[in-house]
């Protein structure tokens, strides 16, 4: 079972530095870390975002998705549900959400 650690900024000049101390925090052990260009719109479904799509097709029965605050998945209601529809369907990506 892996530890999946998604991480995404809106701007180009935010970075990831919260949400890694938060992850560190939380004592991971061997993250296998997903991480979006910098830039990548909040508007965007996350099943439109690159690195997210690709932690989907990596995920595994078993696996743990961890994410430092949920609003770096989503912003709004109808997009939390939708997105975990999609994970919990999908063969490949059976994994649980959950925020440290």
């Amino acid at each position: 079972m892996a530890n999946l650690v998604y991480k995404r900024v809106s701007t180009d000049q935010q970075s990831t530095a919260r949400q890694n101390l938060v992850l560190d925090e939380a004592g991971i052990e061997d993250p296998v870390v997903f991480e979006e260009d910098g830039g990548t719109s909040s508007r965007l479904h996350p099943l439109q975002r690159p690195k997210f799509r690709e932690l989907l097709t990596y995920a595994r029965p078993g696996d743990t998705v961890h994410i430092s605050e949920m609003f770096r998945l989503v912003r709004a209601a109808p997009g939390t549900s939708s997105t975990s529809s999609t994970a919990t369907a999908s063969p490949s990506a059976s994994t649980t959400a959950r925020s440290p």
